[in-house]
């Protein structure tokens, strides 16, 4: 049985999907489990004419406060690079001339109707 934040997360997720594939994005993976980290969604987009391999983190919040922007600490970024890394010598893409991008998703809402998306790159450096 799924905790209430489990829950939330699983429908954010849903509707961040939905959000990506209608921005174009072909999602591959969804909460791909590396070591102890998990990925959410891995997809590729089209980018300035190129094919950029985009790993995308979600987070989910019933109101837009902003705590989902700031729930993405140094650590998990960490995290989500080195999983990122292993993932990519796992399915044999290049780490050198593939393009790649860390962005988060946020989905703020309760229901459908009234759910509303702040997405951004994460920049790596």
């Amino acid at each position: 049985m799924r905790t209430k934040k489990q829950e939330t997360g699983k429908w954010g997720e849903d509707r961040a999907l939905e959000f990506l594939v209608q921005n174009g994005y072909e999602i591959l993976e969804r909460n791909y489990q590396i070591k102890k980290c998990e990925l959410d969604i891995i997809a590729w987009r089209e980018i300035k004419g190129e094919k950029t391999l985009c790993f995308i983190e979600v987070k989910t919040r019933e109101y837009d406060n902003g705590t989902a922007e700031r729930a993405t600490d140094w650590a998990k970024l960490g995290h989500l690079f080195h999983a990122a890394q292993e993932y990519c010598l796992e399915k044999r893409i290049p780490l050198i001339g593939v393009p790649i991008q860390f962005e988060q998703v946020s989905v703020y809402g309760k229901t459908p109707e009234d759910c509303h998306y702040k997405q951004y790159v994460i920049p790596i450096e």
